[in-house]
């Protein structure tokens, strides 16, 4: 079957199965064929065409199936479009089905969640770049718009989250929330949820991106709360250490301790030092020395928390839930008042204009808003670096000078900070907290320069460790290390701390009021009621919520017209004409304590998230410590048994040093016989050595001679077989050649009878004579013949000597026409040496004598030299002649 007509087909089961048609397959038959089907579109050279049809066809049956009732059919769909997600195009998810299917599925909370999961995934798949390339190379124009086209549909994701979903922060948002129905707020939750786990999930597999995207947005302070929110959740997630190194060299981690020194808004600080406190003991462990580079920083916003100036607006409004460090701090509070009551004439320090901040100014418009509680920042920072820390405490401005830390005002520190008001301010936090260890025995840059303690620590340790550093805990500890005993009554502090937790104003007021006076009731809660309900929280199923409390809106004011949810526009404008907004349709006290609600419930979220990644850091020490535990115990026991089986091991050693004695005065009567019976051994091992050695010798020569033997038996047998051979063919000779033989007697007899006819013929006379001259007449004619050789050689030789003769004649010709021309240069030299004495000098004339006299030398030495010639050729005739006699000299031949 063709690839157009699986597309066909599958589309069609499809079709048939979002229709309910009786002929449908199930689901899973067709998951199947969907995974069938990506196999092989994966493997087809024409993917892209099949791809695009298939979304062609997939678009058409929304349109035709979907378009009016999706929900009811969302599961279905999802799942085929879960399964195709390895051959859907990411632009295809980003720009069609997002819009489509993934957004309204995300906003639906009656939708089971693996449907939901399978819209997540879809998103998450489509905003992995790896995911992205399938049509396109690498570097190619097609990848970097698609590049673009990701990073533009994660700003939009990001964008969704800030002004489309639910802002806790906003005042309008509350106002909208509380007039929606319960419907109406269980999907805007919902929307909120999904777009949160899915920015967090994309965090987590993209921490880069995500990280860049957040910094983008931090510059605007409006948003500025919300993305504090989505941080410090992102921070809580169990797989956030391991990209918690990311986070440490990004811009972002600048941005969030800029917050931290400029921002003037409580809430957003409390929620960024909360996601500070969780990164301390993170960044220890996974980002150490980005740690120490930003301490300094680090302990500026310690400095800045401790000495907060709190906001108190003109008509405020008692706090709703007072907070849980207030019966400690009562002292602290009164002695603060009247700062508080002049903390709004006193303007910010003015931030350095290179760093191009906007500050936060105001969060909520609502009664006085209470300082963030440095105490636990404290106690990291103090455990951590316990000796920078007390020196910056000591003091501050010749700490940072020290360190080269920059003032991020426009003034210097020492204007910036004030240093008695951190000093006083800070002992309320010192005498809270133990004395740590280090401080006796490190300077401060020691301790950034030495290996850090905590190097071999995992997380949970070190927030049990600087848990520990608290005096409550300490106390706590020390009770329980005395008392192993649990008690189930709660302490006074406890019973202190418990306030009734109640939205009516008056019942706080008086609690706040009279803390001393009013004893608060304990609160009766099932304790297997709320594990149950936390389980069934934590377990993703889907839950009924029953007896749900009265709407509180509905208290204050009666139902409004539902109003749209802001724009980034509108939140940019001033935070005084919104509220002036919605405060005319209001009444004032209403809206301050809707700003309160808003905060405490912003607050109560961020300390309940930061107890939950608390709880969860103790419940991994806990876990190593019970394992410690049972380890101690078992090597307690161990060692009990040890020692036990040690005195036993005693006894047996005296016994065994006993015998090992008795054993020593055997062995060395033994040593003597074993010192005798080796040396006869060895006498024996020597004369079996040697015995052994003229029987390999034996051997060897036995060997020697048996294959010397088998050489010879085989030489025998090929003679043998050659002798036999031979014999074979004689015998046949012998056959063949027998009437030969016969005849052969015969004639030996014959040759016999002859033998003696022919004695008996040369005993006579005439035989003998006739017998001499025949050998007369063969040396004669062997003579004859020699001297007729001895003839033809003479005459070879007379030949050839003559014409030597002529030869010579002739050379002697050449020599007297020679001898002549020399004789007529001689006559005219003389002619002309005679006229040349009357014209020239003597000299002259003697040179023509000296040439005269030299001609005539040579003269007389050619004729020396043909007289020469005439005497050799003589002489080669007389050896011609010789060497012929002796050739053809008569020799004695035997006679014929």
């Amino acid at each position: 079957m063709s690839s157009t007509a699986t597309v066909t087909d599958l589309c069609a089961q499809l079709r048939l199965l979002l229709e309910s048609s009786p002929d449908a397959i199930t689901l899973d038959e067709l998951l199947t064929r969907v995974a069938a089907f990506v196999v092989a579109c994966s493997e087809s050279a024409d993917s892209g065409a099949l791809r695009r049809e298939l979304e062609d066809e997939l678009q058409v049956i929304y349109d035709d199936v979907l378009g009016h009732a999706f929900f009811p059919q969302a599961e279905v769909f999802l799942a085929v479009l879960y399964h195709l997600r390895p051959v859907l195009p990411s632009h295809s998810i980003i720009s069609t089905w997002f819009e489509l299917v993934l957004r309204p599925t995300l906003r639906e909370p009656k939708l089971p969640l693996s449907v939901v999961d399978h819209a997540k995934e879809l998103i998450l798949y489509a905003l992995d770049p790896r995911n992205n390339f399938s049509d396109s190379e690498e570097g190619s124009t097609d990848a970097e718009k698609q590049k673009e086209r990701v990073g533009d549909f994660r700003r939009r994701l990001m964008d969704l989250y800030l002004l489309d979903a639910f802002n806790e922060s906003s005042g309008e948002d509350v106002l909208e929330w509380a007039e929606l129905s319960e419907e109406e707020r269980e999907r805007k939750a919902c929307w909120k949820a999904n777009l949160e786990d899915v920015l967090v999930r994309v965090g987590l597999q993209r921490p880069q991106d995500f990280l860049t995207e957040l910094y983008r947005c931090f510059d605007s302070p409006v948003s500025r709360l919300q993305l504090l929110i989505l941080l410090s959740v992102y921070t809580s997630e169990a797989e956030f250490p391991d990209h918690a190194e990311v986070l440490a060299s990004h811009p972002l981690m600048t941005s969030l301790l800029h917050c931290l020194v400029f921002d003037s808004s409580s809430t957003a600080c409390t929620i960024a030092l909360t996601i500070l406190i969780k990164l301390l003991p993170i960044f220890a462990v996974k980002a150490c020395e980005q740690l120490k580079r930003l301490l300094p920083l680090l302990l500026v916003i310690l400095a800045r928390i401790i000495c907060w100036k709190e906001r108190r607006s003109p008509e405020s409004v008692p706090p709703i839930i007072p907070d849980a460090e207030d019966s400690e701090d009562e002292d602290a509070v009164a002695s603060d008042t009247e700062e508080d009551s002049a903390a709004a004439s006193i303007q910010t320090l003015p931030i350095r204009e290179d760093l191009d901040w906007n500050a936060l100014e105001l969060t909520f418009d609502g009664p006085q808003s209470k300082a963030p509680s440095a105490h636990r920042y404290f106690t990291f920072l103090y455990y951590l670096f316990p000796c920078n820390t007390i020196r910056f405490l000591r003091y501050p401005v010749r700490y940072l000078d020290d360190n080269g830390l920059e003032s991020l005002y426009a003034v210097d520190w020492e204007k910036a900070l004030d240093e008695d008001k951190i000093r006083s301010k800070s002992e309320r936090l010192l005498r809270s907290h133990i004395l740590h260890p280090l401080l006796i025995w490190r300077e401060a840059t020691e301790e950034l320069e030495r290996p850090d303690f905590w190097a071999k620590y995992d997380i949970p340790q070190i927030v049990s460790s600087a848990t520990m550093l608290d005096v409550r805990s300490a106390v706590l500890g020390i009770q329980q290390e005395g008392d192993p005993a649990p008690d189930t009554a709660p302490s006074e502090a406890e019973i202190a701390d418990t306030v009734p937790l109640s939205s009516s104003l008056e019942t706080v007021h008086l609690a706040t009021a009279a803390p001393e006076t009013v004893e608060p009731t304990r609160l009766q809660v099932s304790l297997s009621g709320m594990v149950a309900t936390s389980v069934a929280l934590k377990s993703g199923l889907d839950i009924e919520v029953v007896d749900a409390s009265p709407s509180w809106a509905s208290m204050l004011f009666p139902l409004q017209p539902g109003t749209r949810s802001p724009s980034r526009a509108d939140r940019e404008q001033p935070s005084e004409e919104s509220t002036d907004a919605w405060n005319g349709a209001i009444p004032r006290h209403v809206a301050q304590a809707i700003s309160a609600l808003q905060r405490e419930v912003l607050l109560l979220k961020n300390d309940l998230n930061l107890e939950l990644w608390t709880a969860r850091e103790n419940v991994k020490h806990i876990g190593r410590l019970y394992k410690e535990r049972v380890l101690s115990r078992n090597e307690e026991v161990e060692r009990q048994g040890l020692h036990n089986r040690l005195k036993e091991y005693k006894h047996r050693e005296a016994r065994l040093r006993q015998e090992l004695r008795e054993e020593k005065d055997q062995s060395a009567a033994q040593r003597v016989r074993y010192t005798d019976w080796n040396r006869e051994l060895q006498d024996r091992i020597a004369a079996l050595r040697a015995e052994k050695k003229t029987w390999t010798s034996e051997a060897a020569a036995m060997r020697a001679a048996e294959k010397e033997a088998k050489d010879t038996f085989e030489a025998q047998r090929k003679l043998l077989a050659e002798a036999n051979h031979t014999v074979f063919r004689l015998q046949t000779q012998i056959k063949e050649h027998a009437h030969k033989v016969d005849r052969l007697y015969d004639y030996e007899t014959q040759i016999d009878q002859l033998m003696r006819l022919q004695r008996l013929w040369y005993e006579e006379s005439d035989v003998h004579k006739l017998n001499d001259s025949k050998e007369y007449l063969a040396a004669f004619a062997s003579k004859y013949k020699k001297m007729e050789l001895r003839v033809d050689a003479h005459q070879r030789t007379q030949m050839e000597m003559e014409e030597n003769a002529a030869a010579q004649r002739q050379q002697l010709l050449l020599l007297e026409s020679k001898l002549d021309h020399y004789k007529k240069q001689l006559e005219q030299a003389r002619r002309t040496s005679v006229l040349s004495r009357q014209s020239e000098l003597p000299a002259e004339w003697r040179r023509t004598q000296e040439a005269n006299e030299k001609l005539r030398n040579e003269n007389e030495e050619l004729r020396d030299e043909i007289e020469e010639v005439k005497a050799m050729v003589e002489v080669l005739k007389e050896q011609r002649a010789g060497r012929t006699g002796l050739v053809h000299s008569p020799r004695s031949s035997p006679p014929l």
